[in-house]
């Protein structure tokens, strides 16, 4: 694959190596995201909040400012960039 531009296009990973975050509770506020579902970019965002546990995160999205909740069973996959 190659690396590709950061967008709502890219239906692969623009580093394609890199591992997706497993576990939540290592993200810090500030820290910045891409977010994936069912393999395709939705958008890239900043953690805003998280459960000590890291069963729910809080991340803003990048651009519009919306802010998303997301619980550990919803079909996302967080990318740390």
């Amino acid at each position: 694959m190659n690396q590709q531009t950061l967008g709502p296009t890219s239906g692969s990973r623009r580093f394609p190596g890199q591992q997706p975050v497993l576990e939540w509770a290592s993200l810090q506020h500030g820290d910045c995201v891409e977010v994936w579902s069912n393999g395709s970019f939705l958008y890239a965002a900043y953690v805003d909040d998280r459960a000590d546990d890291g069963r729910l995160i809080w991340v803003i999205e990048n651009g519009t400012g919306s802010r998303r909740l997301f619980v550990r069973h919803d079909p996302v996959t967080l990318y740390s960039i």
